[in-house]
């Protein structure tokens, strides 16, 4: 027989026998799982929610637990799962006894889903690997096009700047004015480049997490009311203290919330947070603004790339984010929620110690 439980992290809360799930529930579950694309997944698996009420409960909860967010209606539950629907099932599946005949479901869905979830976690890890070696290798093209750029931009700027001093002409004023802004703007664009490409070295102090966080909420406050977005901030009990650069760290942790920020709509909300688990410290940034789409996504620390015809401002301040984080021993990673998207920031604590 097969069962469903909970995720771990509910067992103190949710006392309850395991779900048991009949093979035509299994079948459907395999069908699901089958499915060519996410949509004819989705499909599957909101009809075998529809067959079963208990599997439907049990969608309901896991995705209310695994989101944070309250889940009034099964549709809703089926547009999250489906996309973790191996993962899920992974960690949920259970089965009593064995057998060897090999049309039996009980044995072949565990089995099934064991196979796909190893799957999945080697195309992960490969395309963890692939944007990491992408975004090395866009560091070096990112130096040599800043570098042979930004020289001419200056002596535009220069050039503009002299020609302003001695010009009287009110028309030929406003298009001096003109050129040397936007060399300016060009100039600041490349030096964000430089920052992306070869940063600074690491000045690492001790660095007190949780009011570095306060600190950056605090400073974007002010485009955040203007925006008309609520911005909140949210600790941990527990200190969180690192070696950490708290500069760059700070340029890192702004730019994040920033683009979240340029990224909901009026009355929208971002939630702010750091925590501590397994050796690591985490900062996780929330919003309702539209989520991230899968193309979005594939090129979102690019520098070259922005999403703001998408929805999201890019720009250059997540490519710097990257850089700095990684820098220090870190990672940072996105996905899309119900509603909204998340950036989720790790470092290492243990680097605390290391001066």
């Amino acid at each position: 027989m097969l069962f469903l439980q909970l995720p771990a992290e509910t067992a103190a809360q949710v006392v309850a026998e395991p779900l048991p799930i009949d093979d035509a529930t299994a079948l459907a579950l395999e069908r699901a799982l089958l499915a060519g694309d996410n949509e004819l997944r989705r499909i599957e698996l909101a009809a075998a929610l529809a067959a079963s009420p208990s599997l439907a409960g049990w969608a309901m909860r896991t995705v209310e637990i695994r989101t944070g967010q309250t889940i009034n209606h099964v549709a809703e539950a089926t547009a999250w799962l489906s996309s973790a629907l191996v993962g899920e099932l992974a960690t949920s599946l259970k089965s009593e006894g064995s057998s060897s005949t090999t049309n039996d479901v009980g044995w072949r869905l565990p089995m099934f889903v064991a196979q796909l979830a190893a799957a999945e976690n080697r195309c992960t890890e490969f395309e963890h690997r692939l944007e990491h070696e992408k975004l090395e290798s866009l560091k070096e093209l990112a130096y040599g096009a800043s570098h042979e750029i930004n020289n001419p931009l200056a002596n535009i700027a220069a050039r503009a700047q002299t020609l302003l001093e001695d010009e009287t002409h009110p028309e030929r004023q406003r298009k001096l004015v003109a050129i040397h802004r936007q060399a300016m703007r060009a100039h600041e664009m490349i030096s964000d480049l430089m920052l992306f490409a070869r940063p600074p070295k690491l000045n690492r102090t001790e660095v007190d997490l949780r009011q570095l966080v306060t600190q950056v909420v605090g400073e974007l406050s002010e485009l955040a009311r203007e925006k008309a977005v609520q911005l909140c901030c949210e600790h941990s009990h527990d200190p969180i203290t690192l070696s950490a650069d708290s500069t760059q760290l700070g340029v890192a942790i702004s730019a994040v919330t920033r683009n979240a920020i340029e990224a909901v709509r009026e009355s929208g909300h971002i939630h702010v947070a750091t925590r501590s688990e397994k050796g690591s410290a985490f900062i996780t940034v929330s919003d309702d603004g539209p989520g991230i789409s899968p193309e979005i996504r594939r090129h979102m620390f690019d520098p070259f790339f922005s999403g703001r015809e998408a929805g999201r401002g890019l720009g250059f301040g997540l490519s710097k984010s990257w850089r700095i984080i990684t820098d220090h021993g870190g990672e940072i990673d996105a996905t899309s929620q119900l509603i909204g998207a998340q950036f989720e920031i790790r470092l290492p604590i243990e680097l605390a110690s290391s001066g």
